[in-house]
């Protein structure tokens, strides 16, 4: 693209990953107690809760928008692909990176890749694997993206290495592509049933065992609005003009997916017997996820005056968006109870800067890639 790179917010973006740089050595050296406020009672902060679940929920559009255009055919909206392929590679890296952080014995952090220590039945294992199994898939669909910059711009090793790979891997990308999309629905889900284990720690209105097709079609239905929002967010940075003429079409999509999973809230609230508990404190908390989510986005998805509108549907894809990070913060951190005697847990301010360091990477990593391998197009 050959933007400007040292604007103000790379800048700053580079600030926090520098901080964050310094923190993250300070907990390799001196442990994970010395910078978080975890505890034996609160097995886990906001390096998972938001870094890792959060973060890999928000790159469903890499899969979402890949199986739209290939799977089901929808050419047309291939010049978001790239985007969301590149967001969604650079989201994986980044919560594999919180994994590594959040574990405590971090220098053993390969170990489920060992056939010795695979075991079929652990929810975790499936995330662990799929994660990483995911993460290669999106590198090996980003490589036509660099092949692409190293046959025009290169005329040494590189570009013979991308003539040689660029055939072979039109004639199997597919099958990564397929791969991807059975890898994503498994781990997606999973999230949800890691914590099938915590029945008697997580609330009521949170806990049900249906969580596994909650959190994979909550998921899917935030795939779309992420690529409109991250779209319009690469078209300032860039100078471009965004998608509009396709995010109408992208976003009809969308309503179904909210419908069927604000049904099956529902009905998990009525069916087991959670309707008293929503006049509590965390039942309002609960309205105002599935309002963000769900509620008011399909009230106004379906309003001809704001499907129609580029600005209201970013609107509404960052309600979208909004909604979706509150669900997995409640589900993980908000309503999940820590053990008796230990207190309640917030985060230090280590782990909001290191989390800030793993967004400022996301921001900064994609401005650079972007800037120097054809992801965008220009209208």
């Amino acid at each position: 693209m050959n933007t400007k790179l040292w604007t103000k917010w790379f800048k700053i973006g580079v600030f926090f990953i520098a901080i964050g740089a310094v923190i993250s050595i300070y907990r390799f050296i001196f442990g994970i107690g010395a910078v978080t406020n975890l505890n034996d009672g609160s097995p886990w902060g906001l390096w998972i809760a938001f870094d890792v679940v959060v973060g890999i929920a928000l790159a469903a559009g890499g899969f979402t928008t890949a199986a739209l255009v290939y799977i089901f055919n929808k050419g047309k909206y291939s010049p978001l692909v790239r985007p969301a392929v590149l967001t969604a590679m650079l989201g994986y890296a980044l919560a594999g990176t919180s994994i590594i952080l959040d574990v405590g014995r971090w220098w053993q952090v390969y170990n489920p890749v060992l056939p010795g220590n695979w075991q079929g039945n652990s929810a975790m294992f499936e995330v662990a694997i799929c994660v990483m199994l995911y993460l290669s898939i999106l590198v090996i669909e980003f490589i036509p993206v660099m092949t692409e910059r190293w046959k025009k711009n290169n005329k040494g090793f590189l570009k013979k290495i991308s003539v040689f790979i660029e055939p072979v891997l039109n004639k199997i990308i597919l099958l990564f592509i397929i791969l991807g999309v059975v890898v994503s629905t498994l781990h997606q889900s999973s999230l949800g049933s890691l914590m099938l284990l915590a029945k008697y720690k997580l609330h009521p209105l949170w806990f049900s065992p249906w969580l596994p097709l909650m959190f994979l079609v909550s998921a899917i239905a935030v795939g779309f609005p992420v690529v409109v929002v991250e779209s319009n967010i690469s078209a300032r940075t860039f100078k471009l003009k965004p998608e509009n003429h396709l995010f109408k079409g992208l976003l009809k999509f969308t309503p179904w997916a909210l419908g069927f999973y604000l049904i099956l809230r529902l009905w998990d609230i009525i069916y087991y017997g959670k309707i008293s508990m929503i006049f509590s404190l965390m039942g309002i908390l609960n309205l105002v996820e599935l309002s963000l989510f769900a509620i008011i986005p399909l009230i106004l998805l379906n309003l001809k005056s704001y499907k129609e509108k580029p600005g209201k549907m970013l609107n509404i894809s960052v309600l979208i968006i909004a909604g979706l990070i509150l669900n997995r913060l409640n589900t993980y951190l908000i309503a999940f109870k820590t053990r008796p005697g230990w207190g309640a847990y917030f985060p230090s301010l280590g782990e909001i800067l290191i989390s800030a360091m793993l967004v400022s990477v996301l921001f900064v990593g994609y401005k650079i890639l972007a800037n120097y391998f054809p992801v965008l197009t220009k209208d």
